[in-house]
């Protein structure tokens, strides 16, 4: 907080290539990234879409695949405490119904994993492994209300919307983004300028088969603004600045929210 209690947090998103199957690896890749966002004065790192398994096919899924109470992510925990960090990472998840869904989670600084959000909107190669997730859950966290959404539900208004009408300010989301990379800025602008809220997307590198990963990960204000971009197709970690006044003051000049009409929209 600063005098006049508004709170401010730097917001940092990385960025590395995966290896396939390599949880050990790619753990110690996300405890080094930890280590150089805490450095930087960040209090919260956005980690892209399934880093910490890689990208599965339909027969590598299962076996990438770890439960949220498991040994995989107590290490992330400890990695969150002792860099005193929030994380946000995607795995992918297998449930105690036996399911697997492509899953974000949100380790607060204490190390306590407070949340877990499955992707709604799947994509072509997720539905032949992939269960989908049924809604989207802001929740508080070092006073910031915030909500977590994976890649493709980018391009849907209605993701980063229902958290914004549940009081979110910021949204955090992790990629593996197979399109243009113009139009993944342009998304992640979009959902940005539609709630006057502030949004980190971190995005995956390397590929998927023949297929590359695209995009850069990118920090954006309530205008829609880059306040951070990293370099595309290079290890990276990018920071900026968190503001409830700047939420404040474009929701006060644009009352997209207040202004709803959910009555008009068929």
């Amino acid at each position: 907080m600063d005098g006049e209690g508004t709170l401010k947090s730097i917001l940092a998103c990385g960025q590395f290539a995966p290896v396939p199957g390599g949880i050990q690896e790619n753990t110690d890749r996300i405890r080094s990234l930890a280590r150089a966002a805490a450095g930087r004065g960040a209090a919260i790192l956005v980690l892209p879409e399934l880093c910490l398994c890689g990208y599965p096919s339909a027969a590598d899924a299962r076996k990438w695949a770890v439960h949220p109470e498991g040994a995989e992510i107590a290490r992330l925990s400890a990695c969150a405490r002792e860099n005193a960090i929030s994380l946000c990472l995607g795995f992918a998840e297998l449930g105690p119904d036996d399911v697997l869904r492509n899953s974000m989670g949100f380790i607060d600084s204490a190390g306590i994993l407070m949340s877990v959000y499955r992707k709604v909107h799947l994509w072509i190669t997720e539905k032949e492994w992939a269960v989908p997730g049924t809604g989207f859950q802001a929740m508080t966290a070092g006073g910031v209300r915030l909500g977590m959404w994976i890649c493709y539900d980018t391009r849907f208004p209605e993701t980063a919307r229902s958290l914004a009408r549940s009081g979110a300010t910021l949204g955090l989301v992790g990629s593996a983004w197979f399109g243009p990379p113009e139009e993944w800025e342009l998304a992640i602008r979009s959902r940005a300028l539609d709630n006057g809220m502030f949004v980190a997307g971190a995005t995956v590198l390397g590929a998927f088969g023949t297929a590359p990963f695209r995009g850069a990960s990118l920090i954006v204000d309530p205008h829609g603004r880059v306040i951070a971009q990293a370099r595309e197709g290079a290890d990276d970690v990018i920071c900026a600045e968190y503001d409830d006044d700047a939420v404040t003051s474009f929701r006060a000049r644009v009352p997209l929210l207040g202004d709803l009409r959910p009555g008009a929209y068929g």
